[in-house]
């Protein structure tokens, strides 16, 4: 009888066991692959839509000089042996599949062919197990889904909230980013060390906005990795040292001097997201890069 309780007993203990391990660690729904359990940092390239444009004199460059004067718009997920963030959220989800004519932002149109939620879902991520939400910044096409991922701990710069609600917002991108606004925010200063190992990193690059930055990504195969956000836009900017005209003035000289040095000090690479020669030999989700 004795041994019978303790062959119960510690059913019962393995049992508990196993429902607080499930508690505390998010599973995909049925139907999902399992979430891939990392001992190193990983990222995957998410399509999160293409922009249709025709003018890059407004980025200080001319249609000779550039491969292709349309963008890629390109979400990162980042796997961290101690959490996931998420980093830009790209066009709406509600664009897919509708025609450019109906999604205009000024002279530019809106191309979009999968969902954020269905690009996370293939490699076995649904919102509320992302950790950390960052965005570049808050341009219309850097946050089209966020209001989906206000679980997450959105790690904000002050300069770039202010400028998010401010009166005079966009009302066409605020529609998109709006919850964030009173959600479970982490404000940030400076190069911000997510994990506090140093492989993950938000680095302050102002310029394109009050507080936009970029993603430093420590890749144990890969090697050092620089997500520019809007730093730049096509790589011919880089190349021949142009910028938007109307970036001249403000902080972006400086910011990307200090990424430039940095990438030569580190021996990293800087992958300018919304440049489409880059993106298109980019390997993409659900493929991945370590």
């Amino acid at each position: 009888m004795i041994h019978r309780f303790r062959a119960f007993a510690i059913l019962v203990g393995l049992m508990l066991g196993a429902l607080t391990a499930s508690a505390q660690t998010p599973l995909p729904p049925t139907g999902m692959p399992p979430l891939p359990k990392v001992s190193s940092v990983r990222v995957y390239v998410l399509d999160c839509g293409t922009i249709i444009s025709n003018r890059p004199e407004g980025f200080g460059v001319t249609r000779d000089d550039v491969f292709n004067p349309n963008f890629s718009d390109p979400c990162f997920l980042v796997m961290h042996p101690k959490g996931i963030l998420l980093f830009d959220t790209g066009l709406p989800d509600s664009h897919v599949g509708r025609p450019i004519y109906e999604n205009m932002m000024a002279y530019e149109g809106i191309l979009k062919f999968t969902t954020l939620k269905g690009e996370l879902a293939n490699i076995g991520v649904t919102a509320p197990m992302i950790t950390y939400l960052a965005i570049s910044h808050s341009h219309w096409d850097h946050v089209g889904n966020a209001n989906d991922y206000v679980g997450s701990t959105w790690l904000a710069r002050k300069a770039e909230y202010d400028f998010m609600f401010r009166s005079d917002a966009n009302p066409v991108a605020l529609k998109n980013y709006d919850k964030l606004e009173h959600g479970n925010i982490k404000f940030i200063d400076g190069d911000y060390d997510v994990f506090g190992d140093g492989s993950v990193v938000l680095m302050y690059t102002p310029g394109h906005s009050p507080g936009h930055q970029s993603l430093y990504l420590k890749l144990s195969h890969t090697g050092g990795v620089v997500i520019s956000g809007d730093l730049y836009h096509y790589t011919a900017e880089r190349k021949q040292g142009h910028m938007p005209p109307r970036e001249q003035t403000t902080e972006t000289p400086a910011s990307r001097k200090r990424i430039e040095d940095f990438l030569v000090r580190t021996h990293s690479q800087l992958w300018i997201g919304h440049a489409i020669d880059w993106y298109q030999n980019a390997i993409k989700a659900p493929g991945w890069y370590d």
